[in-house]
């Protein structure tokens, strides 16, 4: 089954190896001479969607995703190693949170000083999201919230002689979480100082209390349901060929799988549409037509604005899916509602694409900041580790290798979308009606696919 699903999702792929070409470098700097205009390279990207499209229809005929879901199990050794490592990386996540919550109020105000905002929107935000695609949703044993919760319940169910009560693994509603990533998003995108250290220590101090207070009145159960960081690694991970069952054991599946599992509750997609949404307006930010837009405006002024353009780029992200969830709807006859669900996961793939591709560079080559922080992490002229007069290798990656990363990641991400989306599809209804639901779909995803190249390129 893995290699069946592998064999498919390769084939849709190939096609965008053979007609998308590198574009221009994101995150360093200006555009580099690209071996063709942006626009053919954003076409070109759409045309392997599209083609992707046809080829699922001919090769993947019958429903593999929720088959393999499941996977099997890892091997002890992965499951010893899983074990030994669970303890070590709660204490690692709490301590990494005690330092930047320390270094982002009593540090250096200077962002290039403080290890704070470095961790956070680097290492943090943009890392995770990385990992959880490639290795999984580790970031559950991370979570300092998570760990905080479970030993206060561990606590109170000893001091009070009863049993820790249930918290279930599958949340009621993610609109909690919908909020919770909406104020990091604004925080980081919109707010005028999003880069103070103090700036960023008053969010996270608010944003802690209303992971823990609300853990206090509804149960550590909140957690789970209201961390949006949690929400997004979780369902970024279905991706991902590693996984932990409901058990707590490490299995194996097929790449995009997971995808099939992921639960249907309230607020789950629009979850998904915000995010993605945000990532396009962080990419548009960087065009000139933005720059010149915003060119001497500051302070409150600056982050009405942002907030505008945030707030319009998850309307018109949303706009195009719920186009295309009402034509669907219409086609198999079912209700927006259930169509929604259904194919709100298929978006996911797309998600993690933007993010690789906006963010590669970033991580890369601003990331390697952190080794100079390390030694002195809150500005106030430490050299622990001798790292002190670190500099960033802006050379280590070239622009072309960027754009090849860019390009390929948001149209492969695309025709993932695609493949997930058609499994769904034969999933649920006849194979004639599945084919023809998913026009609307694949319309939206050209569309994506040609905007955010001409976005990510055209600056």
């Amino acid at each position: 089954m893995i290699r069946r699903i592998a064999a498919g999702a390769g084939l849709a792929a190939g096609m965008v190896v053979l007609t998308a070409g590198p574009a221009a470098a994101h995150g360093i700097g200006g555009r580099i001479d690209l071996p063709l205009p942006v626009w053919q390279l954003a076409w070109a990207a759409g045309f392997a969607v599209a083609v992707s499209f046809v080829a699922l229809g001919a090769f993947w005929k019958t429903p593999r995703l929720a088959a393999a879901a499941t996977g099997v199990p890892a091997p002890s050794i992965v499951q010893k190693v899983g074990a030994a490592l669970d303890p070590l990386l709660k204490a690692f996540g709490l301590a990494s949170f005690g330092v930047v919550l320390y270094g982002a109020w009593s540090g250096n105000t200077s962002p290039a000083f403080n290890i704070a905002p470095q961790i956070t929107y680097i290492w943090f935000w943009v890392g995770m999201q990385f990992a959880a695609i490639l290795f999984g949703d580790f970031w559950r044993s991370l979570n300092p919230f998570w760990t905080i919760a479970d030993l206060a319940a561990g606590i109170r169910a000893k001091l009070t002689d009863t049993p820790i009560s249930e918290c279930p693994s599958t949340p009621k509603s993610e609109w909690p979480a919908v909020v919770a990533i909406t104020s990091f998003l604004w925080m980081e995108l919109a707010y005028h100082s999003s880069s103070s250290p103090r700036s960023l220590g008053i969010w996270l101090t608010g944003y802690t209390f209303a992971m823990l207070g609300g853990a206090s009145v509804w149960g550590r159960a909140w957690v789970r349901r209201a961390d949006g960081f949690g929400v997004l690694f979780t369902k970024l991970s279905a991706i991902s060929p590693l996984h932990r069952d409901s058990t707590g054991r490490f299995r194996f599946r097929a790449p995009l799988s997971g995808l099939s599992s992921i639960p249907s509750v309230p607020g789950s997609t629009v979850f998904v549409l915000v995010v993605l949404g945000s990532t396009s307006f962080d990419g548009f930010t960087r065009n000139s037509i933005w720059r010149d837009f915003v060119t001497n405006r500051s302070g409150w002024e600056l982050t009405i604005y942002r907030t505008a353009g945030f707030a319009a780029a998850v309307m018109i992200v949303a706009g195009a899916f719920s186009l295309a969830v009402s034509a669907m709807a219409r086609t198999t006859g079912s209700s927006r509602t259930e169509t929604m669900n259904r194919f709100g996961p298929s978006l996911i793939p797309i998600l993690g694409a933007y993010s690789v591709a906006h963010y590669f560079s970033f991580v890369f080559l601003d990331g390697q900041i952190l080794w100079r922080l390390l030694s002195a992490p809150f500005g106030n002229g430490w050299d622990l580790f001798g790292t002190v007069g670190y500099r960033v290798h802006y050379t280590a990656i070239s622009p072309r290798q960027i754009a090849w990363v860019q390009t390929l990641s948001i149209a492969i991400g695309h025709v993932l979308g695609v493949a997930a989306a058609h499994d769904k599809a034969i999933e649920a209804y006849p194979r004639d009606v599945a084919v023809k639901s998913q026009y609307p779909m694949l319309g939206v995803m050209i569309t994506y696919t040609v905007l955010g190249l001409l976005i990510l390129l055209g600056g």
